[in-house]
């Protein structure tokens, strides 16, 4: 069976590529996911369990936010202690953001509903239990040729997208060569049915130079272990139920145990793709940027990638003159967001490696000292969020500057290549909202709307692709203005992300 598929093809049905579909289809463009795994991810491993706020503001943009909310548990603090107490507390508490916690819920979870909602809008097909084993492409078409039970057959589509894991036969098939660090050291994962006197709504984890540990609340009566594997012992004796259970049972002697659900063995390391984009065929999530597992860091990121990379798609579809530049930024950009989390994780894989006594001392010190500094746990939470990251958007295609305006980098919180800020007015948080294909222009200035709608429509003038104005946000009002005696405009791209400030003198 050799046919053409009219809409975007996804090679991968876990969170990323469901996610990418969900995206598509609020543009109006249909995509087709082909997913080897006859099911979802077992219900007793729970793989990728949090999603940060930004995510959540990824999943509340798809109309799914309740569904994940009413499955998920929270988490609203981070704390580091040593042998001997508590060390650090970070709290979620201190984010500008309606979504102070982080949300925990096994990844099967995720799957589900992700699928249910992709199926349920009529635009995305999803072939399980059907392998691709080859991809190619000619100048105009991506092609695939996949195995299922009824045999081998082609597909052809105009874009493809790889989503198919670190392991990602999209990459290998392309020939995109792929970098990779490595940090010395294993580590593992266990889940436990069980109860115990810990607060399930933060996240505990003890530097002890012997063997560092956590534990983490994800589901009803059910909890994450992490351990470091030392030196001398085996992957398979590490994740071995009576190894674990002995382990478990010298951290938490009072824990009820029911059962041990799942136990995985990693090796502490992080990948890169040369690049997320050859010809007709893009890459997302670990395919693209092979994540270590960290606070959800890698389905975090390759979420929002699929963001990014959505409406950049459906402009494609739509034959826009720029889309092979739009897709080339998206490469560009994403990478450079995806090597920012990477450094984040290699400090944190680095303090797992530590054995040495007197290093470990100096680190409790350290953290013992840095947590009387608000500013610094501000700070560390809201890049952990993902709401304090920076896109490189100075040489995008959407980053123009309009005749008589002058670009600016920042205006009070509104941060070029940031996203769009939350805007406190009156009792309620909300972000900028985006409904269609389209870039939004907001005025953050002088409050003028007469005015300021001559000064879109010159605005506009310089700009190639679809702009809608909002003027409801802010208002009048808003500590935005005050003060502003010219007339400022952010330009947002439809994933909430700040390409342009223009200031216009009055």
């Amino acid at each position: 069976m050799n046919s053409f598929y009219k809409g975007v093809l996804i090679v991968g049905g876990g969170p990323v590529g469901l996610a990418l579909s969900l995206v598509l289809s609020k543009y109006k463009v249909s995509s087709l996911i082909l997913e080897a795994r006859e099911d979802s991810t077992s219900k007793d491993e729970s793989r990728a369990i949090t999603w940060m706020p930004r995510g959540i503001e990824f999943l509340k943009s798809l109309g799914v936010f309740n569904q994940f909310y009413e499955k998920g548990v929270l988490r609203v603090l981070h704390q580091f202690e040593n042998q001997h107490g508590k060390l650090l507390r970070w709290s979620f508490n201190t984010l500008e953001s309606p979504y102070r916690y982080s949300l925990q819920l096994p990844q099967r979870d995720t799957e589900e509903i992700l699928e249910d909602t992709a199926r349920k809008t009529g635009m995305v097909e999803i072939r399980r239990g059907h392998k691709v084993v080859e991809v190619t492409q000619t100048k105009d078409k991506v092609i695939v040729i996949v195995h299922s039970k009824d045999g081998q057959y082609e597909l052809s589509a105009p874009w493809g997208v790889g989503c198919d894991g670190a392991n990602s036969i999209t990459r290998t098939r392309l020939r995109i060569d792929k970098t990779w660090r490595d940090y010395g050291m294993d580590s593992a994962v266990a889940d436990f049915d069980m109860e115990c006197n810990l607060p399930k709504d933060i996240s505990n984890i003890i530097l002890d130079s012997y063997r560092p540990y956590g534990f983490f609340y994800f589901a009803p009566g059910k909890w994450r272990f992490i351990y470091r594997i030392n030196k001398g012992e085996s992957r398979e004796k590490a994740i071995n139920s009576e190894f674990v259970s002995k382990l478990l049972k010298e951290r938490l002697p009072d824990a009820e145990v029911r059962r041990m659900l799942w136990a995985s063995a990693f090796r502490l390391g992080q990948g890169q793709s040369q690049t997320y984009r050859k010809g007709r065929w893009l890459l997302a999530g670990d395919a693209a940027h092979m994540m270590g597992p960290s606070a959800g860091a890698g389905m975090m990121v390759g979420v929002l990638g699929a963001w990014r990379l959505g409406w950049r798609l459906a402009l494609s579809m739509k034959q826009h003159k720029n889309f092979s530049a739009f897709l080339d930024d998206y490469s560009e950009e994403q990478r450079v967001g995806a090597d920012e989390i990477q450094k984040n994780n290699a400090l944190i894989f680095r303090n797992m490696a530590i054995t040495n006594p007197l290093l470990a001392g100096g680190r409790s010190l350290l953290l013992k000292t840095i947590s009387n500094i608000s500013f610094i746990g501000e700070k560390a939470m809201e890049k952990e969020a993902l709401l304090g990251q920076i896109l490189p958007v100075d040489y995008s295609i959407d980053r123009v500057r309009p005749q008589g305006s002058i670009l600016l980098k920042t205006c009070g919180k509104w941060v070029t290549g940031k996203r769009v800020p939350y805007i406190y007015e009156e009792k309620s948080f909300h972000p900028i909202e985006q409904l269609g294909l389209k870039h939004t222009l907001i005025s953050i200035g002088q409050y003028q709307p007469e005015e300021e709608w001559r000064l879109f429509a010159d605005i506009s003038k310089g700009i190639d692709f679809p702009v809608h104005k909002d003027l409801l946000i802010p208002s009048e009002n808003s500590k935005y203005r005050k003060g502003s005696k010219d007339f400022i405009f952010a330009l947002v791209r439809p994933d909430q992300h700040i390409v342009s400030i223009y200031k216009i003198k009055s």
